[in-house]
């Protein structure tokens, strides 16, 4: 890469933050998704529940709400379940 195609610094500055929002939101999508996994005992379960609209939710998944950064809930609701229970 020659000097006229690197990034300015801003551009940079501006890459950095997008990465670090994203990886934000990942971690707390993992989180969530770690607690239903312990709760509901696979991966599998963990993940159905994660995009399956509920009640609880207004009708949005858990999903949802982490990305609308409404994360507490969703770890609230997951720190409820027990294997095999409906929800």
């Amino acid at each position: 890469m020659s000097d006229k195609e690197s990034l300015n610094p801003a551009a940079l500055d501006a890459l950095r933050a997008r990465f670090q929002q994203q990886s934000n939101k990942a971690q707390k999508y993992y989180a969530v998704m770690h607690a239903a996994r312990g709760a509901l005992k696979s991966d599998e379960a963990a993940d159905a529940w994660m995009n399956a609209p509920l009640a609880a939710c207004d009708g949005k998944t858990p999903a949802e709400l982490v990305a609308a950064g409404r994360e507490q809930e969703a770890l609230a609701l997951a720190n409820t379940l027990t294997p095999g229970a409906a929800r």
